[in-house]
């Protein structure tokens, strides 16, 4: 209990220093707030492309918006990247298990209470077309998937050795490859990931609850080997 007092302390620092990108999410609240109360008083569904790429922005992206530019990923020196406050933070005589609880608290928050107040907005258009055992499984889809996203993100900050050809391929890989599912899924299903989300929740609600959960608490345990593993791996004063 003690590490995650600690990893708490940790994430405070970082908030503080975050606290533009902050101030821009309350911002984007206010507009999803008035965006939805049009679409739920006009009644009409927007494309599910759109809603692929609201929900993917909402729940895989906002972890690493909100944060300060100089707490992001970036170039440090030669091929290795990562974040140099986490690589500061390494150098100080702080437990291994903290710094990296520290990682994931810091993901956690705001983007978690943001993604649940999303539901929140989202919930009246959603309770139209399921129950309550679909709509609680629709979002923990979600959410598990938001966190997930998190601790992916709290993986960059160990940082890697990326040579420019390495992360070239990589970057063009990633954005191709979402690109290519979210265009063929809505050309040749018309439904999307929303889409097929909201199937699986309706149709195996106890199963998409179970599976998310699994996925997240293996991508925790996942995080937390990958990480330390790095941190012995990598030389960052070379």
């Amino acid at each position: 209990m003690n590490t995650w007092k600690e990893a708490l302390w940790i994430a405070k620092l970082e908030w503080r220093k975050s606290w533009f990108g902050t101030l821009c999410l309350f911002f984007a609240m206010i507009v999803m707030f008035v965006s939805f109360s049009w679409v739920l008083e006009a009644e009409t569904q927007p494309p599910s492309l759109l809603n692929d790429i609201v929900f993917l922005l909402i729940f895989g992206c906002v972890a690493f918006l909100v944060r300060s530019k100089d707490l992001q990923l970036q170039k440090v020196e030669g091929d290795v990247w990562g974040s140099p406050f986490f690589m500061m933070l390494n150098m100080l005589p702080i437990e291994k298990d903290v710094l990296i609880k520290s990682r994931f608290v810091q993901m956690l928050f705001p983007s978690l209470p943001f993604q649940i107040l999303f539901f929140f907005l989202y919930s009246p258009s959603l309770l139209k077309s399921m129950d309550v055992l679909e709509y609680v499984a629709f979002s923990i889809i979600w959410l598990a998937f938001g966190v997930t996203a998190s601790f992916t993100f709290a993986l960059s900050d160990v940082g890697d050795r990326f040579p420019p050809i390495k992360l070239f391929i990589c970057s063009v890989a990633f954005y191709a490859g979402v690109t290519f599912v979210l265009v063929w899924l809505n050309t040749k299903t018309d439904a999307g990931i929303v889409g097929w989300t909201t199937i699986a929740a309706k149709n195996f609600p106890i199963w998409s609850i179970l599976i998310s959960v699994g996925v997240t608490v293996g991508s925790y345990y996942f995080s937390k080997y990958y990480m330390k593993k790095k941190m012995i791996q990598i030389d960052y004063l070379k």
